[in-house]
């Protein structure tokens, strides 16, 4: 449907992809996904937030695999991945998430959580692929693991986080997120109905002055609140969707871009958007997204492109 219309810009057959992070920040902010993945803006610093939750990922699955008396060598993956982008002078910029943290973290984790793969069966780990959640919406997905539990024959998938702060707002987040009942979704894809329990999410939250802490919230969604966040997700889908034809029909003639339009609401929200100067000056960023600004490069997000261990396209 994206590509069937005519735009001010060149297209991009990554507007076409569609997850739940990418939706969840259209929800957010419509001209923030503008500039983001429609623009495919980002900036050109490293986040420290970001590399450090993807090597993470890196060393727990390795521990899922291989036993969590393994933890030498998640380490020293974790290790290996996150130096691939900081080096070792810029630890002291990074008061909680950093190597040394990480390395006593993922020991603490491992003595904590022993009991993990006597209670459960890895079935999958870091699977990517793409699911109908209607006829005419198709949404990609990249999930963490699929575990088994032994005594119930349960399938669940538990997804792993890293924060800075422990709390209701961390826990309370995950119940009604898109991610959640899309991973959900999948699982009932997969498995017959009665088999599938649903997502756990595991926190683990860094300090500057004291150890790690844990957190485990599980969302188990009854049948009638997976029909809810259908309902919720295909009618953010479908407003992404006219977002689009809305943007078909504008001009960088026009003073003010009446597509994508700014949820101001949002703009403090996660230490700042990094596109909230651009929307102070500009009314209408058609007139000035040819090149991106200093500071600034095209790179769109596409999580099929991410390194993945399990393929599963066109789930239904």
């Amino acid at each position: 449907m994206i590509k069937e219309l005519t735009y001010p810009l060149e297209y991009n057959q990554n507007w076409e992809i569609v997850d739940a992070s990418k939706l969840t920040e259209f929800m957010e902010c419509p001209q923030k996904y503008f500039y983001r993945h429609v623009l495919g803006w980002r900036s050109t610093a490293p986040n420290n937030h970001l590399v450090f939750g993807h090597a993470w990922h890196k060393a727990q699955e390795h521990l899922l695999l291989n036993g969590y008396d393994s933890v030498d060598e998640a380490v020293m993956l974790f290790m290996a991945d996150y130096r691939e982008t900081f080096r070792p002078e810029t630890d002291e910029l990074f008061g909680n998430k950093t190597p040394t943290k990480a390395d006593a973290a993922l020991r603490d984790y491992a003595a904590f959580f022993k009991d993990d793969l006597r209670r459960w069966e890895v079935l999958y780990t870091e699977i990517a692929g793409s699911v109908m959640i209607t006829e005419d919406h198709l949404m990609h997905f990249r999930m963490d693991s699929v575990l088994r539990e032994k005594d119930t024959n349960k399938k669940f998938s538990l997804d792993h986080k890293t924060g800075s702060k422990k709390g209701r707002t961390w826990t309370d987040k995950w119940l009604l997120s898109t991610a959640t009942g899309l991973y959900t979704h999948v699982l009932y894809c997969l498995y017959p109905r009665e088999e599938v329990k649903g997502m756990q999410y595991r926190g683990t939250f860094f300090y500057k002055s004291k150890p790690v802490e844990f957190e485990e919230v599980p969302c188990w969604k009854s049948l009638n609140q997976m029909q809810s966040w259908l309902w919720n997700t295909v009618y953010w889908y479908n407003l992404l969707r006219s977002n689009f034809e809305l943007l078909s029909e504008a001009r960088d003639s026009e003073d003010v871009l009446m597509a994508f339009p700014m949820q101001t609401e949002s703009c403090t929200k996660y230490f700042g958007c990094p596109y909230h100067d651009f929307c102070t000056a500009w009314t209408n960023p058609l007139q000035r997204c040819e090149t991106p600004p200093m500071g600034f490069e095209v790179e769109f997000w596409n999580p099929t492109d991410e390194e993945t261990t399990t393929k599963m396209e066109g789930l239904a």
